[in-house]
């Protein structure tokens, strides 16, 4: 077993396809998981979030999200760093030379007309993508992302589609954000998706109702 010296970043036992390893990690910031690409994450499911997780999500899906939480736990992995758990499951791949390759093809693409060449060149980008982020297993880097975004310790997945739309009301009578109407353990990234959401919501219900407020 690796030996830990460092007591600033707690030990955390994770699963390793299946097996329990001791990692270090770091919870990052709100301006960390952003630069991370995390804008685009939501922790809170709602009922539009069940229907849509009944169809299926494209390749480009998968290898975008993948993507996020790769990067996160590229932050987060204290020790051994993500590079080193990369090296210790045998991956030869030089994940920076493969990113280079994908931006440059991605200006090939750009040039090209759709048509056959363009398809067959989409396919090279997401192969590549794909050998570039989808590295460590799942079970592993769920418990990274949950560790490094606070959610074990956290309230978010207790938030529903009617909390979040009763926050909004609240939020519009009173000229502030629905976040400030919901009492919970909630990191800042948190409160940011609580905003996000219930806005969304209370628009989208408004809509239907007929009432543009």
């Amino acid at each position: 077993m690796q030996e830990f010296h460092d007591a600033a970043y707690p030990i955390v036992t994770l699963p390793f396809f299946g097996e329990p390893v001791q990692v270090q990690l770091r919870e990052l910031t709100q301006a960390q998981i952003y630069a991370c690409g995390g804008i685009d994450i939501s922790l809170i499911e709602t009922l539009h979030d069940k229907i849509r997780a009944k169809k299926k999500p494209t390749l480009r899906d998968i290898v975008g999200y993948s993507e996020i939480y790769h990067q996160i736990a590229k932050k987060a992995l204290h020790r051994p760093s993500y590079d080193e758990i990369l090296k210790s499951i045998g991956s030869n791949i030089d994940v920076e030379q493969v990113r280079r390759d994908i931006l440059k093809l991605h200006e090939q693409l750009a040039l090209l007309p759709d048509g056959k060449e363009a398809d067959e060149l989409d396919m090279e980008i997401t192969r590549l993508e794909i050998s570039a982020n989808l590295l460590l297993p799942d079970d592993f880097l769920a418990g990274v992302v949950s560790y490094a975004m606070g959610i074990a310790k956290s309230d978010i997945k207790e938030v529903n589609e009617e909390m979040l739309y009763n926050a909004a009301v609240a939020a519009k009578l009173g000229g502030d954000n629905p976040a400030d109407h919901l009492h919970g353990r909630f990191t800042d990234f948190m409160r940011d998706d609580i905003n996000r959401r219930a806005w969304i919501i209370f628009h989208q219900k408004a809509k239907e109702m007929g009432d543009g407020s």
